[in-house]
Order: structure tokens, then C-alpha cells, then sequence
């Protein structure tokens, strides 16, 4: 019995056994398979924005299984019911295949009036041991609408942007009353607590539809099965294996070319990075030979000074050497005065010295000559006179 109206065209296969050929024939023409590390082949749809569990579907209750996911996809019976979903920073979202059945392979919290989700991830194992409580999806993985919305059958409009996923993390409790209900997990929030924010809904028609799906779906997987024999009956597993090695090989063909690319941008870094350093080295040689010009002018200038400087010297011993014959001149000149001087004194003295000789040599003719100028004139002065 369902509590939301579900226009899936796939619902949930429930009895219907499925193979990795299934798989495979179902999803190819809505994706790619690629050759994961970890898991082998992944598919990742081709969607954009594509998040699981959120885009292109809504909740349904079911009496049996407790919380489903109806997708609104073509392939939806598969990626919503059977593996796991893994976010991968390259491709985005993939899809790990799986084998066991479930109505929504998810993680479940409540609190603050929001419902939260995220889908479990690879290698989870739901055991009698298991608690989400040890478990915690990545912040990203999660999706939170508020209570009264759960039943939308448009609820990723009523999605919370993910910029906000770690404060209602941190303000919600994790959902952990998980069960078996014949062999199949289940696990949300429990019918009457969503009805007191829901309200009832008639489900008698809702019941119809997903029944009228499940039987649909179920014939479709039996004839998907008789295809698949007859397929391997005749060898088209081996074609398949074929075009999934040429995607890879187109894919490694690809992630070649972006090596090249890259190799090419690195190849021209290297170029212009050598063509830089050249630059730097020739602006280095130059700067080098300015400073050895320069250097080789102020060697020049300090030649020049010190032959200025030498020519002063020259020119300052000339001057002395010139000062010293000039005062050599004067004192020659000097000494010729002197001794021209002392000549002429020697000749006036000579000159006086010879009439003197004469008057010393003649003392009897200094006496006569007095005599006569004694009584000669008068006789004054000389004598007494009666």
C-alpha cells in the first residue's frame, strides 16, 4: 500500500532476478560504463546535475517495505534498488552494480522539522551488527527537506541547498531502526510519525499502480532474461565485451590527448620559463658589462686624477724649483751689491787713509803749518795780550 502517487514507468523489481548483463543491456543507452580501480565497471548517467535519490524521483510508502524510491527515470528500477552510488571528483556520480534488492539503499535522519538522506556507499554491509551510527556519508552525499514535504511528488524542489548540510547534520539524529522484512532492508521514519506532519492519504489507488508496475516490470525482466540466453547462445556477450574495451579504449585514447595537452602546456612553460631565464641572464651580462664599463671608467678617472695630480706636483716642484733660483739670482745679485758695496768703502777708505798717511808722515810741517795759521790772522784766540 503506497501513501504518494508514483508515475515511474520502472518501479522496483521485487521477485524478478537480475545479472550484471541486465544491467549492462538496461543502462547503456542512458550512460557510460566506465573501468573503475576499486569496483571493476561503474556506469555514471548521462545527467546533469544528476544527484541519486534526489533528481527525477519521490518517496512512496509502501505497507511492505516501508520507505521506496519511485523514480521518474526509464532506467530507475536498477540504480535505486540494487548497488550502491559513489560521488568521484572526475566523473561525478556512479553506480556501483549490485544483486540485492532493496525499495532505496540510503542512510535516514531527523530533527529540527527536516528530513534528511544520503545513499550508502560501496562495501557497506547491513548486518544484525550494523549501526548508523558508525557510519556517516559525506556531507555532500546528503539531502534535507522539511517534514511536510516528504511525500512531494516533487521533493527535490524542497531540497535544502548543501551549503547547509553540516548545521542541520549537526542539529539531526541518525534514523537506525532498520529491519528485514522478508529478506529485503528497510528502514526511514516510521508511517504514523510522518502522517502527523503529512496528514493521511487515501492509498487504495496508489497500491494498484505500484502492483500494476511490479507486474510489468517482472515481465520485463523475464523477457530480459530469454534475451540474455539467446544472447549468449549467440556470443553477443563477447560483441558487448568488445564495445565496452572500445569505450575504453576511446576513453584512454582521450585521457592520452589530455596528457598530450598537458605535456604541451608543460613542454611550453619549460619554453618560456628557458626563454625567461635567457632574458635574465642576457639582462645580467649587460649589467655586467655596464659595471665593468663603469668600473673601467672610474679606473680611467682615477688614472686621470692621478696624472692631474702628478702635473700638479710637476708643475708645484717647477714653481719651487724656479722660486729657489730665483731667490738663488737675488742672492748672487745681493752678494754682488755686497761685495760691490764693500769694494767702493775699501777705495773710499783707501782714499781717506792716504792723505792721512801723508799728513802722519810730515810731523814738522803739521807744527809749521799750525804755527803760521796760530799768528796768521790776528792772533785771536791764541796767547795773552797786554
Amino acid at each position: 500500500m503506497l501513501f504518494s502517487a508514483s508515475k515511474n514507468k520502472a518501479s522496483a523489481q521485487v521477485e524478478a532476478s537480475v545479472s550484471y548483463q541486465t544491467f549492462y543491456n538496461d543502462l547503456s543507452p542512458y550512460g557510460e560504463w566506465i573501468d573503475y580501480p576499486e569496483y571493476g565497471y561503474v556506469w555514471h548517467p548521462d545527467i546533469n546535475d544528476f544527484r541519486p535519490y534526489n533528481t527525477g524521483g519521490h518517496w512512496v510508502w509502501t505497507d511492505g517495505y516501508g520507505w521506496m524510491w519511485a523514480s521518474d527515470y526509464d532506467w530507475g528500477w536498477a540504480p535505486f534498488h540494487y548497488g550502491r552510488w559513489l560521488y568521484d571528483d572526475f566523473y561525478g556520480w556512479v553506480w556501483v552494480p549490485g544483486y540485492e534488492w532493496s525499495p532505496a539503499w540510503v542512510e535516514w535522519r531527523t530533527g529540527g522539522d527536516y528530513y534528511g538522506w544520503a545513499p550508502l556507499g560501496p562495501g557497506i554491509d547491513i548486518s544484525l551488527n550494523f549501526s548508523f551510527g558508525r557510519y556517516s556519508p559525506p556531507y555532500n552525499y546528503w539531502c534535507f527537506v522539511p517534514r511536510n514535504y516528504i511525500l512531494s511528488p516533487r521533493v527535490y524542489d524542497y531540497c535544502l541547498p548543501q551549503s547547509r548540510n553540516t548545521i542541520i547534520i549537526n542539529n539531526t539524529t541518525v534514523i537506525n531502526n532498520y529491519y528485514r522484512s522478508g529478506n529485503v532492508f528497510v528502514t526511514g521514519p516510521g508511517r504514523s510519525e510522518v502522517e502527523r506532519y503529512t496528514g493521511r492519504i487515501n492509498f487504495e489507488r496508489r497500491q494498484q499502480n505500484i502492483s500494476r508496475d511490479n507486474n510489468r516490470r517482472r515481465q520485463q525482466a523475464e523477457q530480459q532474461n530469454n534475451f540474455e540466453q539467446q544472447q549468449r547462445e549467440n556470443g553477443n556477450a563477447e560483441r558487448r565485451q568488445n564495445e565496452m574495451r572500445q569505450q575504453q579504449e576511446i576513453r584512454r585514447q582521450q585521457l592520452e590527448q589530455q596528457n598530450d595537452i598537458v605535456r604541451e602546456q608543460r613542454e611550453n612553460r619549460n619554453v618560456f620559463e628557458r626563454r625567461q631565464n635567457e632574458m635574465r641572464q642576457q639582462q645580467e651580462q649587460r649589467n655586467n658589462f655596464d659595471r665593468r664599463q663603469n668600473e673601467m671608467r672610474q679606473q680611467q678617472e682615477q688614472r686621470n686624477n692621478f696624472e692631474r695630480h702628478q702635473n700638479e706636483m710637476r708643475q708645484q716642484e717647477n714653481q719651487r724649483i724656479q722660486q729657489m733660483r730665483q731667490q738663488q739670482q737675488q742672492e748672487q745679485r745681493r752678494q754682488v751689491d755686497q761685495q760691490r758695496q764693500n769694494n767702493g768703502f775699501e777705495r773710499r777708505q783707501q782714499q781717506f787713509n792716504q792723505p792721512s798717511q801723508q799728513q802722519s808722515g810730515n810731523p814738522f810741517q803739521q807744527r809749521q803749518e799750525q804755527s803760521q795759521g796760530n799768528g796768521n790772522g790776528k792772533g785771536r784766540g791764541h796767547g795773552r795780550h797786554d
